[in-house]
């Protein structure tokens, strides 16, 4: 059985992840909504992952789920198998819909009133299980902190950290989102 913590770290390695690069702040970086540092149009794989890390950092649920392609798959660890459809079958990953739960959970929360993500790396290859090109692999190295202040006024939390590998791909209108997230952790 899964303790609340557990869960509660896969629910944020699982919306974390979402990765950002270097280049968030960039000058080439357009304005939607309510913040001017989201990539509009999102023309770039690195600029889906930059409004990720954005989104997960403000809590936007919105904006998050604008980054996730219809298709989205979050594949998880073998230790993070379980029955999350509630078909009696165990889960290798979940779609769009969990991810869209999970982070309303989470972002909703009391447990989580400051999210810390760092990522690291700009690696963006073009993934070799696409021969149209068009689908990109970036690799990036994460460090997740979800920190809350405890009944004795204490600041406690959760971590997580390790490797994410996010594929990145056009959907219908030319705008790349994150199609699957390979969660790397070393929880």
């Amino acid at each position: 059985m899964r303790s609340s913590k557990k869960r509660m770290l896969l629910i944020t390695v699982a919306t974390l992840i979402l990765a950002g690069s270097a280049c968030l702040f960039s000058p080439e970086g357009g304005g939607t909504g309510d913040s001017s540092e989201y990539y509009s149009p999102v023309d770039s794989a690195y600029k889906v992952i930059a409004n990720m890390q954005l989104a997960y950092q403000t809590k936007n649920l919105d904006a998050y789920m604008e980054c996730l392609h219809e298709e989205f798959e979050f594949m998880l660890l073998e230790v993070d198998w379980d029955d999350y459809t509630g078909d009696g079958l165990i889960d290798e990953s979940w779609g769009r819909d969990i991810e869209e739960s999970m982070t309303s959970n989470m972002f909703g929360s009391s447990d989580a009133e400051v999210v810390d993500l760092t990522l690291e790396g700009n690696s963006e290859t073009v993934w070799y299980g696409d021969p149209s090109g068009e689908t990109l692999q970036l690799v990036r190295s994460f460090e997740l902190k979800v920190y809350y202040i405890n009944s004795a006024g204490q600041q406690d939390g959760y971590r997580a950290q390790g490797q994410a590998v996010f594929l990145c791909k056009p959907n219908a209108d030319g705008e790349y989102q994150i199609w699957q997230w390979q969660d790397q952790s070393e929880t």
